[in-house]
């Protein structure tokens, strides 16, 4: 891998420096967050990393099963990118857009790290079974596992990119755990798809949008019934800058979010704004969303986490519309009646006509 600069590195130190400092010190002033947003774009976070081989990760964890964060240290780990010019492994020219860490991706994750220490919001990931649908190196999956989820699906389309994540994950936790240097790296055996990080599974496998196979996959109580809080769903879906209708239709991204969707089921999702000739992406996800009974809410910026600005991309909630789920309800329910009336009525004719 090519080291940066030296003068680079010493910059970038200095800055993580400052910055956290500036974290500790808990000041949100408008100054400081001007601050924040002006260095950081002016520095290019975005592609501070981007052609890294090993792209490092610093998150704070928080304790697997506790109410709240437990004020653990940070700690880092790495995840492999693979550029297919560089043809660095086989197959490398079939990882598509998943071989590498997108801006999108760190957006979501920082959001939801937000979340899990900020004593005003609630850890949404919090003893949760979570499916990171297009997880390419696997980054938001792990980061979910150090954020308190209990069991993660860490899926993608793409067979050389499920391979992909797989060897991220094992390295990634050899590293979280202080493994020998020598095993760092190591290869995993092609049936090698579930992991122990930090107390949380996860399960890296193919999933194609919509084809039925992760719900196959829920875990039972020993009464044979699924564990998580809804009978048959996902309790949080993550989907980190999917939406690219130049690569992927959007359609069956909200096939397999509305699969895997029950009443209470959320969905995080990052979206990068690009211009697409036929038509408008956002406009285009709504408009299925609505088909399926899904709702879409943007969360506002100022709810982002400040040391990570994109004013191009913004992080979608999307959950099931229960208002029109209850009007859907009542309107059965009026129709039951009408027709249970309607059928008396008949019914009682019926009996007037024999009676003559």
């Amino acid at each position: 891998m090519q080291e940066p600069h030296p003068i680079a590195s010493a910059f970038f130190a200095s800055h993580d420096e400052t910055i956290e400092s500036r974290r500790s010190d808990n000041d949100s002033s408008a100054q400081q967050r001007t601050f924040v947003s002006n260095i950081r774009n002016s520095i290019g976070w975005r592609t501070r990393f981007a052609s890294a081989t090993m792209h490092p990760v610093q998150i704070t964890p928080v304790g697997c099963r506790t109410l709240q964060s437990d004020n653990s240290s940070p700690v880092k780990f790495h995840v492999r990118q693979v550029f297919p010019e560089h043809n660095q492994i086989k197959q490398a020219s079939n990882l598509g857009t998943g071989a590498t860490v997108w801006p999108g991706s760190i957006i979501l994750l920082r959001y939801l790290e937000k979340l899990a220490h900020d004593p005003q919001q609630q850890n949404v990931l919090l003893g949760k079974v979570i499916a990171d649908l297009g997880s390419g190196t696997a980054i938001t999956s792990l980061a979910s596992a150090l954020l308190g989820a209990r069991l993660v699906f860490c899926t993608d389309g793409c067979d050389p990119v499920v391979d992909l994540a797989r060897q991220n994950i094992h390295s990634a936790n050899l590293e979280l755990t202080n493994t020998d240097e020598s095993l760092k790296g190591t290869s995993i055996e092609k049936e090698d798809c579930q992991f122990d990080v930090r107390g949380c599974k996860i399960i890296a496998k193919r999933y194609l949008w919509g084809d039925s196979t992760l719900l196959q996959e829920l875990p039972n109580d020993n009464e044979g019934n699924p564990m998580n809080t809804d009978t048959t769903q996902i309790d949080i879906i993550l989907s980190a800058d999917c939406i690219v209708p130049k690569l992927y239709p959007i359609k069956p991204l909200i096939d397999a979010i509305d699969e895997l969707s029950g009443n209470e089921t959320i969905t995080y999702l990052s979206y990068e704004q690009r211009y697409y000739n036929e038509y408008n992406p956002s406009e285009e996800f709504r408009r299925h969303a609505r088909l399926r009974n899904l709702k879409v809410e943007v969360v506002p910026s100022c709810e982002l986490n400040e040391f990570y600005p994109a004013n191009d991309i913004e992080i979608w909630k999307v959950s099931r519309d229960k208002i029109n789920l209850e009007e859907e309800d009542q309107f059965d329910t009026e129709q039951k009646t009408k027709v249970s009336v309607s059928q008396e009525k008949n019914n009682h004719e019926a009996l007037l006509w024999r009676m003559r």
